[in-house]
């Protein structure tokens, strides 16, 4: 393998974020792995002890600009340097838009939005200096917008928008790609309050992609270099 990449993972606790870190570092990857949960964190950590690459787990809250940008320069003062950063930390609530709370609304734009462009603001310095790249973890929801999340959908559009921004703006000298999966075997749905709804939904879930799937198309993409840019890709469950 090549030098290994500087990678960082927000969301790095669970589901998706703690699968692409798994994979990432069994690839001989460094890891830079963010969340709250630092108990969550040291756990992964310690399962990774056996594998090619390594994870460093970091306290990081990226409805915090101040901690973002924290992990950041902790990162790059430990490594010198930042190749990959992959802002993965989402949330998602489903809920009728008469019915749902406001409070949930800006919850999921702090995180999946707000979130999502502190740690761009604090990686693009590194990862220009590195030609480095970008992997946004969209959705099938930043393609076609369901019913009961509609402010979710347009979360999504928006890391969309963020990732086409990039490429036009840097074109030369960074590589951006967009992750798209359908539903993910993570608890995901378990935030929803809509009891209903969660209920409803909990099956389309259960049967999803496992998220080993997902960091499978990670690796793909980071892997990628030199030979082309994933710019763009939608996956989603196997027919059963």
């Amino acid at each position: 393998m090549n030098t290994p990449l500087r990678i960082w993972i927000t969301g790095a606790s669970s589901g998706i974020g703690q699968a692409c870190a798994l994979k990432l570092a069994g690839a001989g990857h460094k890891v830079w792995a963010a969340a709250r949960s630092t108990d969550k964190l040291h756990s992964l950590a310690a399962q990774a002890a056996d594998l090619p690459g390594e994870i460093l787990p970091h306290e990081c809250d990226v409805t915090d600009p101040a901690s973002v940008s924290a992990c950041a320069r902790a990162m790059t003062e430990a490594w010198g340097g930042m190749d990959v950063v992959i802002p993965n930390a989402g949330i998602g609530y489903f809920n009728p838009l008469t019915e749902a709370p406001l409070e949930e609304w800006h919850a999921m734009i702090d995180v999946n939005v707000t979130g999502v462009l502190s740690t761009l603001h604090a990686a693009l310095p590194e990862l220009l200096k590195a030609k480095g790249h970008v992997i946004n973890i969209g959705s099938l929801a930043a393609r076609q917008v369901f019913p009961n999340s509609g402010v979710y959908c347009a979360t999504k559009h928006a890391v969309l928008a963020l990732s086409e921004s990039l490429r036009t703006e840097f074109r030369n000298d960074l590589a951006v790609t967009t992750l798209n999966p359908g539903a993910v075997n993570t608890p995901f749905i378990d935030r929803t309050t809509n009891d209903e709804l969660r209920a409803n939904y909990r099956p389309q879930f259960d049967e999803g992609m496992e998220p080993e799937y997902v960091a499978d198309a990670v690796l793909f993409a980071v892997e990628s270099r030199g030979r082309g840019v994933v710019s763009e890709l939608t996956i989603r469950p196997d027919r059963r």
